[in-house]
C-alpha cells in the first residue's frame, strides 16, 4: 500500500514503533494522541523486557524476537540509553511459589530461553544490596532480560519518525472514525480536526477498544489496572529487575526505585483501592534493605489493554477496509516487533504467519 496515508492513534511504545517503521519506509504518517506522547499506558508500565511467563510457545517466541528487536533498535537509533539489558533475578520462599518457578525454568530451558539457577551468593555478587532469606537455596537468573525506560524510547522513536516526515499531534483525542460504507476514511478529533487516511491504526493502549467502537467494531478488550510505586532517591547499587516474594522492583533513575506488589499481573477493580503504598515499600525493603531509608514519592495507576483471551490482537478487521488494530499486554516488550510487522503487512500487502492465531477475526 505504498503512497497511502496512515493515521496512527496512540503515541505509546506501540504507536511510536509503528509510526517509526512506516515513516522509515517513506509512508505519510500522522500520529494522534489525546495526551503527550508516552503519558498513557506506557508510562505506567513496569517495562520488564522478558518472555518469562509467555505461553504458548508461539507467543513466547514473539516476545523473544521483540527482545532482540529492542537490542537492534538501540543500535539503530544511536545507542539506546533507554535500554538496560542487564538480566533479571527471581526467587520464592513458599513451596507453591517455588514449584511455579521450577515449572517455568524447566519449560523455558526446553525452549532454549536463557535461564539458569544460581546460588544466593552468586545473586548477591550481581546485586550486592539484596537480602535473600537464609531458607532460599537458589535463585533464577535470566541474563537476556532487562528493562526499558519507556518515555525516552518513545521520544527517540517519534523524533526519528518526525525527521523522516511523520507528523505527531498531541492533545488530539479521536472522537470519530470517519467511514464511507465499508471503508475507513480518517478520523475527527475533539477540537474539530479532520485527518484523512487510507488506513487508521488503533494502538491506543487501554483506549483501543473505544477507537474500535467509533469504527463500529466491538472488540473484547478488558481494562486491567495496575499500580506502580516510585520511591524517593536512595543510595543503592540496584541494576536490574528483581522478582522477590510478594513484590518486584527495579531502578528508575536518579537513585529512585519503582516497585509493584505481588505477581507482575496482580490487579484489582478500578473502583477499589489497593493497600497503602507504604506497605508495599516495607515489603520491598525486606529484600532491598536500602529502601528502608526511602519514602514513597509518587504512585501511578495505569490501565492496560488485555484482549479477552489474554493474547495479542493484531491485524485488519474483516469486512472493514482501512482499519487495523494492535492491542496486547506487554506493549513495551512487544512494541518494536509490532512496529516492524505492522509496517510490513500494510506496505507490502502480506500477512505475517506468526500472527495467524492472534488476528481480531477470532472474536468477530
Amino acid at each position: 500500500m505504498n503512497g497511502a496515508d496512515f493515521v496512527v492513534v496512540g503515541a505509546g511504545c506501540v504507536g511510536a514503533s509503528v509510526a517509526y517503521r512506516l515513516a522509515q519506509r517513506g509512508a505519510a504518517v500522522t500520529v494522534l494522541d489525546g495526551n503527550a506522547p508516552g503519558r498513557g499506558t506506557s508510562a505506567a508500565s513496569f517495562a520488564w523486557t522478558n518472555s518469562f511467563n509467555k505461553t504458548p510457545r508461539d507467543y513466547h517466541d514473539l516476545n523473544v524476537t521483540s527482545m532482540e528487536e529492542h537490542a537492534a533498535l538501540a543500535k539503530e537509533l544511536g545507542g539506546g540509553v533507554w535500554l538496560h539489558p542487564d538480566g533479571a533475578l527471581a526467587w520464592e520462599e513458599a513451596p507453591a511459589g517455588l514449584a511455579r518457578l521450577e515449572q517455568a525454568v524447566e519449560r523455558l530451558g526446553g525452549w532454549g530461553y536463557a535461564v539458569e539457577w544460581i546460588s544466593p551468593r552468586q545473586a548477591r555478587e550481581l546485586e550486592p544490596d539484596l537480602h535473600i532469606a537464609a531458607a532460599v537455596d537458589r535463585v533464577v537468573w535470566t541474563p537476556s532480560e532487562g528493562y526499558v525506560e519507556a518515555v525516552p524510547l518513545i521520544g527517540a522513536l517519534l523524533a526519528e519518525a518526525t525527521r523522516l516526515g511523520a507528523r505527531v499531534r498531541s492533545g488530539e483525542r479521536v472522537t470519530e472514525v470517519v467511514r464511507a460504507g465499508d471503508r475507513v476514511r480518517g478520523v475527527r478529533t475533539e477540537g474539530g480536526g479532520r485527518f484523512g487516511a487510507d488506513v487508521v491504526i488503533a494502538c491506543a493502549g487501554s483506549a483501543t477498544d473505544e477507537i474500535a467502537r467509533l469504527a463500529g467494531v466491538p472488540l473484547p478488550i478488558d481494562r486491567v489496572p495496575g499500580r506502580l510505586i516510585y520511591t524517593s532517591p536512595v543510595a543503592t547499587t540496584l541494576k536490574r529487575p528483581i522478582h522477590a516474594p510478594g513484590v518486584h522492583f527495579r531502578p528508575d533513575g536518579g537513585g529512585r526505585v519503582v516497585l509493584a506488589e505481588g505477581a507482575h499481573d496482580q490487579v484489582w477493580s478500578e473502583s477499589s483501592a489497593p493497600w497503602p503504598p507504604e506497605r508495599s515499600l516495607a515489603v520491598a525493603a525486606v529484600h532491598l534493605p536500602p529502601l528502608g531509608r526511602a519514602g514513597v514519592e509518587a504512585t501511578r495507576i495505569g490501565v492496560r489493554p488485555m484482549p479477552r483471551d489474554e493474547k495479542p490482537m493484531v491485524g485488519s478487521i474483516p469486512g472493514l477496509d482501512g482499519f487495523y488494530v494492535v492491542a496486547s499486554h506487554s506493549g513495551v516488550t512487544l512494541g518494536p516487533l509490532w512496529g516492524r510487522i505492522v509496517a510490513a503487512e500494510l506496505l507490502d500487502a502480506t500477512l505475517d504467519p506468526r500472527l495467524a492465531p492472534y488476528r481480531p477475526a477470532r472474536f468477530l
